[in-house]
C-alpha cells in the first residue's frame, strides 16, 4: 500500500467510506469485492479509534443464548467461523472458564445442561477445513482443576467450573489492516490521516462526496467525489452528522457508553476466566504475554474527541477486577495500557447500561441528505456481516448491478493457509542463527504468509557504513524489552502506510500494544522512521512525545 491522497481526486467513486475502523474496513472490502469503485479515508490511522480498544475476543454467542436470542447466537457462530477461516494466522482458539457455585444460577448441574445445549446449537462450529481451528465441546471441570487453572479466584464457595472455547485475535489491528490491504489489491483507494471537512451536495441536496484535507502534512482542502458516502466513524458520527445537517441520527443511537479494558502485566495461565463483581461478569484473559481485564461499561455524555480514561472509571474497573479475582491482587502499577471506546446504547446511566443489539445502518435520505448513510458498530465479531448488509442496501439505493458478495469465504492477505499448525511448523524449520524460530513464529502470528517479506526488509544503504552493515542487523530487537525488529518498522512504513510513530508501534506491529515498549525501542523506531520519511529532529521529538501521551493519558502511575 502506498499513501497518495491525490489519487482520491482523480475520478468519481461509487462509494466513499469515512472512517477506517473494523466497520469501515469490512465495508470497503465487501464493496470492492463486488465491483464497486470505492475510496476509504480516516482522519486518524486505520483502526485507531474504538476498533483498537477491544478485548480481542471473537465471540461465539454464549451470552446471546442466555438471553434467548438464538438468531443472534447463530450470527456470532457464523462470523467466528468465517473469521477463523479468512484470517487463520490472527484468530486462534481460546479456552474460557466460568466458576460454578451452589447458587442456582451458577450451579454446576444447571450450567452443565446449559452449555450442552449451547454445544448442540453450535453443532456446525467446526465446519472448517483446518482442524487446528476446531473448538472442543464444553466440559465440567472439578473444583481442584478450576483452582489450579485460575489460582486468582477466591476458593470459598467454588464447586468447579465450566470450560468452553471461543476464539481470540493475536493482533486485531492487523485484522483491520488485512481487510484494507486485500481491498487495495482489488482496487480500493485508501488513505489514512485524511479528514472529511464537509459534504459536497448537488441539486436537491443530494450528497456527491466530501471536501477533505490531508493532515500529514497539512494541505489545502480537496474534493473527493462519490455517488454515495458512508459514515463509519463510531462515536464521532453524531457530531459530524449534526454539523452536516443530518440531525436525526439520535433517533437510532440515543446514547453512548464508554467500554473499557485494562491491559495489565501478565498473570499467566491458559484460560480466560470469568468472575462476578456488582452483579456483572468480568474476565481476565491471557493475551500475548499480557492479560486483558474487563469489560466495564459507563455512560458517556461528552464528545468522542474528549474520550480519555477518567480516573474514576479506571479505579472502579480496578476495584471490580479485584472483587471478581481477589487473589490476582491487581495494582494500579500493573496497568500497562487502558483500552476505551464508545458503543451505541439504548440506555446509559449510572444505574444501568444497555447496548444496542444490532449495528444501526441509517439512510439519511429522510433527513434531506440523499445518498448519505451511516453504520455504527456494536460488536467487532459481527462487523463483516453488518458490512455485507450495509452494502446490500447501498447497492439497492444506487441501483448498481453488483457481483455477489463472498467475503465470508475469501481468504484475506496473509491468510492463504490451509492448516495453521502445519504452516507454523514448516516455517519454524526455516530458522537460521540470524532468524530464530521464535521470531518466525511471532511474525507468522501477525503477518501470516507475508512473514518472509518482513524478514527480507532492509534499511536503504546510505554510504559505506550502512552498506557494510551486517544483513541481520534489521532483525535485532528494537530494545531490551521489545522483541519487535527494525524490519517490522520499515515494512510498516514502506508497505502499510505507517506515517506516525503510533501507526507503527501501536497498530502495524505489536511493539506498544501491551504497554510502553521502552524508551530505547521508541527512540530506535523514531530514528528508523525519521530516515525513511525525512523527519527533522523536531519532528522526531514530536512523534516520541505524541506516542508517550497514549500511555500518559491513562493516568497510570509509573509511566
Amino acid at each position: 500500500m502506498r499513501r497518495d491522497p491525490s489519487r482520491l481526486t482523480t475520478s468519481e467513486f461509487d462509494l466513499l467510506i469515512v472512517g477506517a475502523g473494523i466497520y469501515g474496513a469490512t465495508v470497503a472490502w465487501d464493496a470492492t469485492q463486488r465491483g464497486l469503485k470505492v475510496a476509504l479515508i480516516d482522519k486518524g490511522d486505520f483502526g485507531s479509534g474504538t476498533s483498537f480498544n477491544n478485548a480481542k475476543t471473537v465471540h461465539g454467542g454464549v451470552r446471546s443464548l442466555q438471553r434467548g436470542h438464538l438468531g443472534e447466537m447463530r450470527e456470532y457462530l457464523r462470523e467466528r467461523r468465517a473469521l477463523s477461516y479468512i484470517l487463520p494466522h490472527l484468530v486462534h482458539p481460546l479456552p474460557f472458564l466460568l466458576p460454578t457455585s451452589r447458587r442456582l444460577t451458577r450451579h454446576k448441574l444447571l450450567l452443565g445442561v446449559y452449555f450442552r445445549f449451547n454445544d448442540l446449537l453450535a453443532h456446525d462450529r467446526n465446519d472448517l477445513p483446518d482442524p487446528s481451528k476446531h473448538l472442543p465441546a464444553s466440559r465440567v471441570v472439578s473444583r481442584e482443576e478450576c483452582l489450579r487453572l485460575a489460582p486468582w479466584l477466591d476458593p470459598d464457595g467454588v464447586t468447579g467450573a465450566i470450560e468452553w472455547h471461543d476464539a481470540q485475535f493475536s493482533n486485531s489491528s492487523r485484522a483491520e489492516l488485512a481487510f484494507i490491504r486485500t481491498a487495495v489489491r482489488h482496487g480500493l483507494e485508501a488513505a489514512n490521516h485524511v479528514q472529511a471537512l464537509g459534504l459536497i451536495r448537488q441539486d436537491e441536496g443530494r450528497v456527491a462526496g466530501v471536501m477533505a484535507q490531508s493532515l500529514r502534512p497539512e494541505a489545502p482542502p480537496f474534493p473527493i467525489r462519490a455517488r454515495a458516502v458512508l459514515m463509519a466513524t463510531g462515536g464521532w458520527t453524531a457530531e459530524a452528522l449534526r454539523a452536516w445537517g443530518a440531525s436525526a441520527f439520535g433517533r437510532r443511537v440515543p446514547q453512548w457508553s464508554v467500554a473499557m479494558n485494562l491491559v495489565i502485566a501478565g498473570r499467566g495461565g491458559t484460560h480466560a476466566v470469568g468472575g462476578t463483581a456488582r452483579g456483572r461478569l468480568f474476565f481476565l484473559a491471557p493475551w500475548r504475554g499480557a492479560t486483558i481485564a474487563g469489560t466495564s461499561h459507563d455512560p458517556w455524555t461528552g464528545t468522542a474527541d474528549q474520550l480519555v480514561p477518567r480516573r474514576e472509571f479506571v479505579d472502579q474497573l480496578l476495584d471490580d477486577v479485584n472483587a471478581a479475582f481477589p487473589r490476582a491482587a491487581v495494582q494500579a502499577t500493573d496497568i500497562r495500557l487502558v483500552h476505551r471506546g464508545l458503543l451505541p446504547a439504548t440506555e446509559a446511566s449510572a444505574r444501568r447500561v444497555t447496548l444496542l443489539r444490532e449495528s444501526p445502518f441509517i439512510d439519511h435520505g429522510e433527513d434531506g441528505c440523499a445518498n448519505l448513510f451511516s453504520l455504527v458498530g456494536v460488536r467487532y465479531t459481527t462487523a463483516r456481516h453488518s458490512a455485507e448488509r450495509a452494502v446490500d442496501a447501498i447497492v439497492r439505493v444506487l441501483d448498481i448491478v453488483a457481483k455477489p458478495g463472498a467475503t465470508a469465504t475469501t481468504k484475506l492477505d496473509g491468510g492463504d493457509i490451509e492448516r495453521f499448525d502445519t504452516f507454523v511448523a514448516e516455517a519454524r524449520r526455516q530458522a537460521t542463527p540470524d532468524v530464530p524460530a521464535s521470531l518466525i513464529e511471532r511474525l507468522v502470528c501477525s503477518y501470516g504468509t507475508a512473514w518472509r517479506d518482513v524478514i527480507a526488509t532492509r534499511p536503504h544503504a546510505a554510504g559505506t557504513a550502512d552498506a557494510e552493515a551486517p544483513e541481520d542487523s534489521s532483525l535485532r530487537p528494537l530494545g531490551a524489552h521489545c522483541d519487535v525488529t527494525a524490519a517490522e518498522v520499515l515494512y510498516a512504513v514502506r508497505e502499510e502506510m505507517a506515517i506516525t510513530l503510533a501507526d507503527a508501534l501501536l497498530r502495524r506491529t505489536e511493539a506498544g500494544t501491551r504497554g510502553h515498549p521502552g524508551q530505547d525501542a521508541v527512540l530506535a523506531a523514531a530514528t528508523l522512521m525519521g530516515k525513511e520519511l525525512g523527519w527533522t529532529d523536531a519532528q522526531r521529538a514530536r512523534e516520541v512525545q505524541s506516542l508517550g501521551r497514549v500511555y500518559d493519558a491513562a493516568t497510570i502511575p509509573g509511566i
